[in-house]
């Protein structure tokens, strides 16, 4: 990586590396074309290639009349300050975990590019010794390096992937100081060198102290950023005093640096005259909202003779669960374009009560379906009972037809919990959790095998569709693309196909329930675990998971209950609702307490509005990188690492494309206050974090019978 002879001055070395990282940030901001965002970047790549700069001269002169081999070791040597740190997260992943030699390769990894990067170096320091020729040839060669990198950032490693990330910007950096090196050999005199530094050092410090300072400046970096939202990102990381995820330079917004409890992220607690989420005032106390119906009020509801009669019926119906696994709410929202290309699932809908205003608790599929399971916000703790132990209680048989990627990322223990029988679809024949054939018929094939299973007896069956999650991944059939319209690009069409596949193989499973006689007295639920980026807004990452955008959350969830008239509702639900509102349905209300959700009875039978959820309902969605907070229209999203906060208007502008945070201060501090309604839920994807998740889930001890 350090092409340059020994014999160069070192003042020469850092300067270049200086100049090399200011002409990387200065390519940057030209991209961005902001003037204003040049001034800020450029002291940040210079600053940073200054550090780079010293460590490399720092190792040219430990190297300096050493060996040949043993010169390129050192040289190579502070690489591992580097891979170091990001090997020990790029294996986090529940695919990398697959990979043998799993937990070796966190430490192996450093080792062997540190070897490779000083092969590179002897080769490099050779060539750079040459004559112009083999110079040229050396400075082709790191310039195509550089490419490579450059490529592989963005159409290789995953947004996941924010070390990884971290580490090829570095590289860059690195060497497009040495390119200048190579072109150049100069004797550079210890006061320039100086020079160089103090003027780069004075810079940084405006830089970080009044950089950008405005949400505009913070969301293009952060949104349309490449190096430069790397390099952004780590120096706030480097420089977060407290650790608290937030920190006082570039921007980021952390208005006391020395305590964990203050950052942009906090529950900032109403009325306590402290500034938690540091956004210039302390939240005002809000009259309680609406949100759940009054006990006494329901009771009553419940003895009326034609909710009692309904009910009597319901408490004896099977319940058959359908899950699509990362369906967005627009292909099917009424007036959707092409809508008709997906004919069984609008027929569900259209013969259901449809929830239009339906969100997740978050945009992975741990937390959605672990607040499925327990009714939980916070799915992340120890619950006495889920779901279907709940259900079981009931008498009824139950079943599931569950993928094994789902199994491995969610938790064998949450998802087998209260389950007679779990079949398993394999999505991943080749290689562990990438999805390599369509899955959705085997799928409906394992729902059928458990629906001869039962026989006779009451049941309920959960069936989780996946094809639509692995559109990135998978090819559909050349018969799936063609039945759909392809809605724009080749992500889109993909993504179209495969839910046409989907709702093929679920029509295929209504069709059977009928056929055997089984639609008057079986309970439908059909919803989906999160949304999906189709990458048609950056923000919105890969595909899905780490932020909470929107499409990323908003989703359809659907009843189709017999003797019910369906029809679309408006109110504000979530997954959180379904336990609650299953339970009531089918007599066992009070078999798994306790409920954070709310029952969603008297709106399927569209009660008044005294026994529904209020319009002011507010649904809290967590992240690993963003948090959120719908109360219709408003969806409120808050970034604590990049101190962002945005402001949307759901209804009219389902793009999120205008941003009222600014146009509209006070309903922005509402709903920032109203995060604190919920448990703060830490979202943890790391091979630990799955682990404790693993171990909380598992069922409380059986109480020894006397």
């Amino acid at each position: 990586m350090y092409l340059q002879s020994a014999r160069s001055s070192y003042a020469w070395i850092l300067a270049m590396h200086v100049v090399g990282a200011a002409v990387v940030g200065g390519l940057e901001s030209l991209r961005l074309g902001s003037a204003s965002l040049a001034l800020v970047l450029l002291p940040v790549f210079a600053v940073t290639g200054l550090v780079a700069g010293s460590v490399i001269a720092v190792a040219e002169r430990i190297a300096e009349h050493r060996r040949w081999w043993a010169a390129a070791l050192i040289l190579a040597a502070p690489s591992l300050l580097v891979t170091f740190p990001i090997a020990q997260t790029l294996f986090d992943g529940a695919y990398a975990q697959t990979l043998p030699l799993a937990s070796v390769l966190p430490f192996a990894t450093p080792i062997i590019a540190w070897l490779g990067i000083a092969v590179a170096v002897a080769i490099g320091r050779r060539l750079g010794e040459g004559d112009l020729t083999s110079r040229a040839i050396a400075i082709l060669a790191v310039a195509g390096v550089i490419g490579a990198i450059i490529w592989a950032k963005r159409h290789v490693l995953g947004s996941g992937y924010l070390g990884a990330h971290d580490g090829a910007t570095l590289a860059v950096i690195v060497l497009a100081g040495s390119v200048l090196r190579l072109a150049r050999r100069v004797r550079f005199s210890a006061y320039g060198g100086a020079a160089v530094a103090s003027i780069t050092i004075g810079m940084a410090i405006a830089a970080f102290t009044a950089g950008l300072d405005s949400q505009d400046a913070r969301r293009t970096v952060a949104t349309y950023g490449d190096h430069s939202r790397d390099l952004v990102r780590l120096w706030r990381q480097l420089i977060d005093l407290d650790r608290d995820g937030s920190s006082s330079v570039l921007g980021g917004g952390d208005c006391d640096d020395r305590d964990p409890s203050l950052h942009p992220g906090a529950v900032d607690v109403p009325g306590d005259g402290i500034d938690q989420d540091c956004d210039g005032a302390d939240a005002k106390p809000i009259a309680p909202a609406a949100a759940a119906p009054r006990a006494a009020d329901l009771a009553s509801w419940r003895a009326e003779p034609a909710t009692k009669a309904l009910l009597d019926r319901t408490k004896d119906m099977n319940v058959l669960l359908i899950s699509v696994d990362a369906l967005r709410f627009d292909p099917l929202a009424p007036g959707a374009a092409h809508r008709e290309d997906f004919p069984r699932l609008v027929k569900l809908l259209d013969e259901s009560v449809w929830f239009t205003r339906a969100f997740a608790p978050g945009a992975g599929t741990d937390i959605s379906l672990g607040t499925l399971l327990t009714g939980r916000h916070d799915p992340f703790q120890r619950v006495a009972t889920t779901l279907p132990e709940a259900i079981q209680t009931t008498g009824r048989t139950t079943s599931s037809a569950l993928p094994t990627e789902v199994l491995r990322h969610v938790g064998e223990t949450m998802l087998t919990r209260g389950f007679d029988k779990v079949r398993r679809v394999h999505t991943d024949w080749d290689v562990q959790d990438v999805g390599d054939h369509v899955s959705a018929g085997t799928t409906t094939n394992e729902t059928l095998r458990s629906l001869d299973a039962v026989a006779d007896k009451r049941f309920f069956l959960w069936a989780h569709y996946f094809d639509v999650h692995e559109h990135h991944q998978l090819t559909p059939p050349g018969e799936l693309m063609k039945a759909v319209d392809p809605g724009g690009n080749d992500r889109v069409h993909r993504y179209r196909a495969l839910l046409f596949g989907v709702d093929r193989s679920i029509g295929r499973l209504l069709d059977e329930l009928d056929a055997r006689g089984l639609r008057d007295s079986t309970i439908v639920i059909f919803l989906s675990d999160h949304g999906e980026s189709l990458k048609e807004d950056p923000r919105l990452l890969d595909t899905h998971g780490f932020v909470a955008y929107a499409p990323l959350v908003r989703i359809p969830i659907a009843f189709r209950i017999p003797g019910v008239k369906p029809g679309q509702r408006i109110d504000p639900v979530s997954l959180v609702d379904i336990a609650p509102t299953l339970l009531d349905l089918i007599g066992g209300r009070d078999a798994m307490t306790p409920l954070d959700g709310i029952g969603l009875v008297p709106t399927l039978l569209d009660a008044a509005a005294a026994l529904r959820p209020g319009k002011d309902r507010a649904l809290v969605i967590h992240e690993e990188r963003q948090w959120s907070v719908v109360e219709w229209p408003y969806q409120l999203l808050v970034k604590p690492a990049d101190d962002l906060v945005e402001l949307y208007d759901v209804s009219t502008d389902p793009a999120l494309a205008n941003d009222l945070s600014a146009k509209l201060p006070d309903v922005t501090r509402r709903l920032r206050a109203r995060y604190a309604e919920v448990p703060a839920v830490k979202v943890d994807r790391t091979p630990e974090g799955r682990a404790a998740r693993e171990q909380l889930a598992q069922p409380p001890p059986r109480r020894a019978t006397p």
